[in-house]
Formats: C-alpha cells, sequence, structure tokens
C-alpha cells in the first residue's frame, strides 16, 4: 500500500477523536450539576462510551418497555452493577456497540477494498459481535459473582454460627459477621441487607431480596430457612448450623466433583499436544538409525 493509501485512514482517525472529544465535553457540561456519587466504578467497556451513551439515555428510558427494562435491572443486580450501569444505559450501550460494529465493517470493506466472499462473511460477524457483546458480558459477571459468592458463603455461615454461639443475636451476629468479611459480593449483599433494615425495611423483606438478587438455589434456602425460623420461633442457631454443615458439604462435593472431571478434561491436550511429542522424541532416532542401516532404502527410491 503506498504512503498516499494511509491518509483517508489518517483523517478518518482524527475526525473520530475529535468528535469524542466535542460530545465529552458538550455532555460533561450538561451534567456538570447532575449528582453522581451514588455510582460505583463502571467497567471500561462502559466509560468508553459513556459520553455517546448519555445523549441518548432519556429518549430510551420513554421508549423501551418498562418490564424489560425491570428484567435487565435484575441482572445488572445479580452481576452486582446497579449501581454502576442503569439499565436504560446498558441498552443504549448495546446500540452503541452495534453502530461502532457497523462502522468498523464498512471502514474495512471499503478502504481496504475487500473481495473473497470469505473474508467479507468473517468481517460481518463483527456487526451482530457488537450488538450481543454486553449480553456476553453481563452473563459472564453474573456467572463469576457467583461463584465468588458461592466459595465466601459457607466462610460466612461459619462466622454467623461462632458469633451466635457467643451469645450475641442474630441482628448483631450479622453485622458482626459482615464486619469481619473480606471485600467481596457476599460481604456487599449483606452490607445492603443491613443497610435495607437499617432504612426501615424488614430483616424479612431485606433478604428475600436479597434472595432475587443473587439468584442462588443456596442462598434461597437459606433465606426460607431463617424467615420460618423467625416466624415459627424456632432456634436460628441451630437453622444457621444446619444451613452451614450443608453449604460446606455442598462446596466439598463441588470440589470433589471438578477434581474428576480433571483428567477427562486433560485428555483432550494430552491426546492432541503431549502424545505427539513423545512419539515424535521417541521415533526420530529410530528413523535416524533406520535411515543409516539401509533398512528405509526401499521407501526412498
Amino acid at each position: 500500500m503506498q504512503t498516499n493509501a494511509y491518509m483517508p485512514i489518517l483523517m478518518v482517525f482524527i475526525s473520530l477523536v475529535c468528535i469524542a472529544m466535542v460530545i465529552e465535553h458538550y455532555v460533561r457540561n450538561r451534567d456538570r450539576n447532575e449528582d453522581q456519587s451514588w455510582r460505583d466504578k463502571s467497567p471500561l467497556m462502559f466509560r468508553l462510551v459513556r459520553p455517546i451513551v448519555n445523549l441518548f439515555t432519556n429518549k430510551v428510558t420513554e421508549s423501551v418497555d418498562q418490564h424489560k427494562l425491570a428484567l435487565l435491572k435484575d441482572r445488572l443486580n445479580s452481576a452486582g452493577m446497579n449501581y454502576a450501569i442503569r439499565p436504560e444505559e446498558f441498552i443504549v450501550t448495546k446500540r452503541v456497540f452495534l453502530a461502532l460494529g457497523l462502522t468498523l465493517f464498512m471502514y474495512i470493506y471499503f478502504m481496504l477494498e475487500l473481495t473473497s466472499s470469505g473474508v467479507i462473511t468473517g468481517v460481518a460477524i463483527i456487526i451482530p459481535l457488537g450488538y450481543f457483546y454486553p449480553d456476553i458480558w453481563l452473563r459472564d459477571q453474573i456467572k463469576i459473582r457467583q461463584h465468588n459468592f458461592s466459595k465466601m458463603f459457607p466462610f460466612f455461615l461459619d462466622l454467623l454460627v461462632l458469633s451466635m454461639r457467643a451469645g450475641l443475636n442474630f441482628a448483631s451476629a450479622l453485622d458482626h459477621s459482615v464486619e469481619k468479611m473480606p471485600a467481596g459480593p457476599v460481604k456487599d449483599e449483606f452490607t445492603r441487607v443491613l443497610r435495607d433494615t437499617r432504612t426501615g425495611l424488614s430483616r424479612r423483606e431485606a433478604l428475600m431480596n436479597m434472595a432475587d438478587r443473587v439468584q442462588m438455589a443456596a442462598v434461597a434456602n437459606f433465606v426460607s430457612a431463617i424467615n420460618q425460623a423467625e416466624e415459627s420461633g424456632g432456634e436460628v442457631g441451630e437453622v444457621l448450623s444446619v444451613q452451614a454443615n450443608q453449604r460446606r458439604t455442598e462446596r466439598f462435593l463441588r470440589a470433589e466433583k471438578l477434581a474428576n472431571q480433571a483428567p477427562v478434561k486433560m485428555l483432550g491436550p494430552l491426546i492432541g499436544l503431549l502424545f505427539p511429542i513423545t512419539f515424535i522424541i521417541i521415533m526420530f532416532p529410530i528413523f535416524i538409525k533406520a535411515r543409516d542401516s539401509g533398512t528405509m532404502d526401499f521407501f526412498f527410491k
């Protein structure tokens, strides 16, 4: 490609940078008086397109079905992003990524002058990938958060049991256990439970809201057992002890299951990578000796 051919690319890049700077300046001046202190740190994906997203958020709020926004809000809650991204902002982010994918496809198609149908088809995948990438990212965040929650939840229940055996009631034991927990989804969720109860919400409703956010069977069982014990006048400490033992057993069974699956998962890399190299190392000296001795002259005629 000649030097002059790089000029359109450079001009497009400079134009995009200038447009982004103008939009960011406009949005910053428009939202200067809005309080953003409630937000958690947003992911990099969202921060890159926030200036553009803020321009269209209000229009999406008016046009999108409220039921769809509620479902998306539940997913953001499950991913721990409810204070980082609003549902309408997430929808606009998907559309912005779709536009970026379409722009990238058009740029590659026209600027690079593609002719192969296979290459064009491969590049065209960028368009739907740009639209569905935020959904894929959100699904992965939910899985990671649930995995981290399941790892720390048995330890939290053990802290609760020890605190109640030390003489604290359930509310004080919950507060004490949350304070001693390391940073993570378990601490974040139960901190929110404490905050909800302090603002007037009943403990039953706060725990049920947490179960709806986390969407894990272990948490749902825990909440049901606690609420049932409080309603029936049962011993909460005994219920917590049973829950802690059950969660610990589930964690051990899950670890044992993963350990049993490890040999099966290792079989593919062994067959595809290790065995061929081993055969080459073993057979290469045999091949050299057979060639030097004349045994393989028949094959080379």
